[in-house]
């Protein structure tokens, strides 16, 4: 009977206990949050970039790509008096590889990132360039052919050597079209700078950050919106 009403008279002050641990653990989120001001968000969304880019470039995405260069020599014997055309020799090379892009850090101010009146952190997206171009070698594939009276081990080595040559150019050159004329790298780089920055403000007491990045004066991504 004694243990029974002890446990009558505990059970309301437990609930008061639990009562009072949840509103100060209630109060003392909203007190993060609140003294978490737009200038903090800024400042920490700023320096968590820069902190994951030691190198000043923050690479946001990849691109599988395949480029294709032929190279062509041809020769004449004797092209003022008797004119032999000797042939023409052509090698073509098609060698896949992988683009990286992101974007240079320096080119984002503080001033880049603003928090709007809603408490949505607006990034604006800094322009993208490529950062390194990775062919691979040894999935190459070389066609080669000869003029009738010419060599595969001159002229033909030499055309296959001049088309290896340009493979890094041309995937170069492919992937700046490609993120000259797509917003799908944006996207990509947006979500990427959504995963970094998500960590970050939420450890510094910003509950559920909301994002919305501007990838283009015409086009604004709000991940999950």
């Amino acid at each position: 009977m004694v243990a029974h009403r002890l446990v009558r008279r505990l059970v309301p002050v437990l609930l008061i206990v639990f009562a009072v641990a949840a509103l100060a653990w209630a109060f003392g989120s909203w007190w993060l949050r609140a003294k978490l001001t737009d200038e903090e968000i800024r400042q920490v969304a700023f320096t968590t970039i820069q902190r994951e880019a030691p190198a000043s470039f923050f690479i946001t995405g990849y691109l599988e790509m395949t480029s294709t260069i032929t190279a062509r020599s041809s020769k004449v014997l004797f092209p003022d008096v008797f004119n032999v055309d000797l042939g023409t020799t052509s090698s073509t090379v098609r060698v896949p590889g992988r683009v990286s892009y992101g974007f240079d850090v320096t080119q984002l101010t503080p001033e880049s990132i603003r928090v709007t009146e809603e408490g949505v952190i607006e990034v604006s997206l800094p322009e993208l360039h490529i950062y390194s171009v990775e062919p691979d070698l040894n999935a190459m594939q070389v066609q080669t052919s000869v003029g009738w009276a010419r060599r595969h081990a001159g002229s033909g080595r030499q055309m296959e050597q001049k088309a290896i040559r340009f493979v890094e150019t041309s995937l170069r050159r492919q992937g700046r079209q490609y993120l000259e004329q797509n917003t799908q790298p944006r996207i990509n780089t947006a979500r990427a700078m959504e995963k970094l920055l998500t960590p970050a403000l939420t450890a510094a007491g910003l509950e559920r950050p909301v994002f919305r990045f501007r990838i283009a004066p015409e086009i604004v991504l709000t991940p999950g919106g």
